[in-house]
């Protein structure tokens, strides 16, 4: 097996090319190598919108849940309708403020007691009285930006970024066919790949693979009408269902056709069938990720456990998610052959891989 090589100036391959036509895939070391994906984290991460929850976790004056990005703990509240994010590190000697879910008026750090209400601010520091200069109404938690769209919440570490609708121009409209806004939670479940996220990442902005990797899917997707439309920050796929001979999928009169989203650096939006699958890929080292799906319908929403329907379309999804998963570990593990070298694109067929790409070494080169 071939020793990773140091990543050059350019992350991807010196003869990448800004025509699809004329360019080559990535060398191996865009995706194994490990000083690489620590670079990643700081520049494609850090400095981008992050899927990270649902708007029904916090749905009342008090709710919370805290998660992470970037290795960074975050803490997430309703304070009275508005929605609030902060670094979960408490502003004396960085214990946590909060841990798991719930509903509460104030955070106590469980290190010393530090306490803070829903906007952040301290408002008790046990034993500090003979401390000089202190401020408690000058101490506050760090914020962090978060911003909903739908049922979905997002949040970025980068101050600077433009807001989501902004950052994703024309999303919005992209996605009116599909009914975003009235969606609401159902269920989730989470995958663990032995694959780069950006394997999968490439895995999703194509339907090339279809026909091989998801020949179930293939019966449903009228793969020769495939179409792949570029964005400035999202790439979009769209696929009609067929008109005869599906198992799963059923069609509408004026339903849209399947839609595929992805927006960068690591979420996709899969809408189909009167639901959203909002889906975000998690690095997890160099050589694993986690890949987090979310479902959302419409109201009045579904219980999965008893809607023969729903049970059948999640079932279906995890068929296909494990074949995904299958291929991606595999292409990951050949990435460190000897035998690999950069290749070409497929113009018609992978025009949102080669952007993807391009995005990538824009980030990471500054």
């Amino acid at each position: 097996m071939r020793a990773p090589i140091p990543i050059r100036d350019s992350p991807v391959s010196s003869q990448f090319h800004v025509d699809v036509a004329r360019a080559r895939t990535p060398e191996a070391n865009f995706y194994i190598d490990t000083d690489g994906h620590a670079r990643e984290i700081e520049r494609i991460f850090a400095r981008s919108w992050q899927l990270v929850g649902h708007s029904g976790q916090l749905a009342e004056t008090g709710d919370f849940f805290t998660t992470e990005v970037c290795g960074e703990s975050l803490l997430l509240v309703n304070d009275a309708g508005g929605l609030r994010a902060f670094l979960n590190v408490c502003r004396h000697r960085a214990g946590p403020v909060a841990e798991g879910c719930g509903r509460q008026k104030l955070f106590a750090c469980r290190y010393h007691g530090w306490t803070y209400d829903l906007k952040g601010q301290l408002v008790r520091a046990p034993e500090m009285d003979d401390v000089a200069d202190f401020e408690p109404a000058r101490i506050r938690l760090e914020s962090v930006r978060i911003e909903s769209w739908g049922p979905m919440l997002f949040v970025t570490l980068d101050p600077q970024i433009p807001s989501v609708l902004q950052y994703f121009p024309h999303l919005e409209g992209d996605c009116i066919p599909y009914g975003v806004e009235k969606m609401r939670y159902v269920t989730s479940r989470s995958y663990l790949v032995n694959a780069n996220w950006k394997v999968y990442v490439d895995n999703f902005l194509e339907g090339y693979h279809i026909p091989l990797v998801h020949p179930a899917l293939n019966r449903e997707l009228d793969y020769r009408r495939y179409v792949t439309t570029l964005r400035e920050h999202h790439v979009m796929q769209f696929c009609p269902i067929r008109e005869q001979g599906t198992e799963h999928y059923r069609t509408s009169p004026g339903e849209p056709p399947a839609g595929y989203f992805w927006l960068y650096p690591n979420m996709m939006l899969n809408l189909y069938q009167g639901q959203l699958q909002a889906n975000v890929v998690i690095p997890r080292g160099v050589d694993r990720c986690e890949v987090r799906f979310d479902w959302f319908a419409p109201e009045p929403v579904p219980d999965p456990k008893v809607d023969s329907r729903w049970r059948e379309l999640v079932d279906f999804s995890d068929e296909i998610q494990l074949e995904d998963a299958d291929i991606c570990a595999r292409v990951h593990h050949n990435l460190h052959s000897r035998a690999y070298r950069p290749g070409p694109y497929s113009p018609r067929r992978e025009s949102g891989v080669h952007h993807f790409h391009g995005l990538l070494l824009r980030s990471l080169s500054g």
